[in-house]
């Protein structure tokens, strides 16, 4: 097997949404991310940010917490559902310090990240960083199967996908694989007679109790001759509107 290896770097100049904060907040915001060039758009509360959003894709929103006029998980329900453009977008909580516990309990349940509202602009853009690196995912339940490599025994897994995108997945697996594991992938597309296959490391595993399956978030780094087009192919068809999820 042939196999190309797999590269990706973040990107300036993103659009975000700040959502509910207040004005020196939303001016804390702005200095954060100004190097960066990213560009802000307020939104006062759900209800606005409901209006920008609707037909309009974020790379990141910057949400109040708590939120005026909804509560923080109906909000968070609304922007991950797949019809919405900002499924996908990296979330942000913004907490005053003693909400910030509070705040932590929806992470991987909506939010990807929480931020004290004291230490927005000296945090912002190292906060925001890695939610930029990473492509657009797709909600896409798919069969996978993995080979653990090196070592002696090789171990084989098989698993599903909980989302996917060009350069890595999140899948239902056991805890037992950790971070670092390299693995050889198998992943079977429903239009495709063979599975597309490649390589990939363990680089997370999902928070017991506040994720609610095992899983483990993957790297791809290396590809078998035509998988990385497939799977990008894929996951632009889901994007756009032209499939929607394999359950």
């Amino acid at each position: 097997m042939s196999l190309a290896q797999a590269t990706g770097s973040p990107a300036a100049g993103r659009e975000l949404l700040v959502v509910g904060c207040d004005g020196a907040t939303r001016d804390r915001v702005r200095a954060g991310v100004a190097a960066a060039g990213h560009r802000v758009t307020d939104a006062d509360d759900a209800a606005a940010a409901f209006r920008i959003a609707a037909g309009r894709h974020f790379d990141a929103l910057l949400v109040s917490h708590p939120l005026a006029g909804v509560p923080t998980r109906g909000f968070l329900k609304a922007v991950r559902d797949p019809d919405s453009p900002c499924h996908s977008s990296g979330l942000v909580l913004v907490a005053e310090e003693p909400a910030r516990r509070e705040a932590e309990a929806y992470l991987g349940r909506g939010a990807n990240r929480v931020i004290a509202a004291e230490r927005v602009e000296q945090a912002v853009a190292e906060v925001l960083r890695p939610l930029l690196r990473v492509p657009a995912r797709a909600a896409l339940r798919l069969p996978v199967r993995l080979q653990v490599l090196g070592g002696g025994l090789q171990r084989r897994v098989v698993c599903e996908s909980v989302n996917l995108s060009r350069h890595g997945a999140l899948l239902r697996a056991p805890h037992s694989l950790i971070e670092g594991t390299e693995l050889r992938f198998e992943l079977f597309l429903p239009e495709a007679p063979l599975p597309v296959c490649g390589e990939a490391v363990v680089v997370r595993r999902t928070a017991q109790g506040r994720e609610p399956y095992p899983g483990i978030g993957v790297q791809f780094i290396a590809f078998a001759l035509g998988a990385e087009d497939a799977i990008k192919a894929r996951v632009d068809a889901y994007r756009s509107g032209r499939l929607r999820p394999v359950n």
